[in-house]
């Protein structure tokens, strides 16, 4: 199985490649007035705007370093009426993959750069934060 690499703060994680649509560099984002906790704006993406969530505010409650290697990992969830939407993952040194099985993580494997845990979009951003986040979108 595949996983894409990313980092927030010091601790390595591992999001299987199945859960990612797109890896984009980082790029301005458009606030959004009401804006819940953590999210850092939205962007275009497709014709669409997606919310864009900066996982390091979410975990370390600072933003992520402003660095070549900090991309938006696109990924897609339900959205309160069940409807897959683009959200965006703000995530440190996002330049490595790992091939290895899921039951490698017993809890961490080990990457190019040392430990890192298996993480999951549901666990990253909750559904009560997804839904926030979509009903910001509504009326920012």
């Amino acid at each position: 199985m595949l996983f894409v690499l990313f980092q927030i703060g010091e601790a390595g994680y591992a999001l299987a490649a199945s859960q990612v649509a797109e890896i984009l560099p980082m790029t301005e984002l458009r606030a959004v007035r009401g804006a819940p906790p953590g999210m850092a704006g939205s962007l275009r993406y497709r014709g669409v705007f997606m919310p864009v969530v900066d996982l390091c505010v979410l975990e370390r409650g600072e933003p992520a370093c402003d660095r070549m290697s900090t991309r938006i990992i696109v990924t897609r969830v339900a959205d309160r009426e069940g409807a897959e939407r683009p959200l965006g993952l703000i995530v440190e040194n996002a330049t490595d993959i790992l091939r290895c099985e899921p039951e490698a993580f017993a809890p961490f494997a080990t990457g190019p750069r040392g430990l890192v845990e298996r993480a999951d979009v549901d666990a990253l951003v909750p559904e009560h934060l997804r839904f926030a986040l979509f009903d910001a979108m509504a009326v920012g």
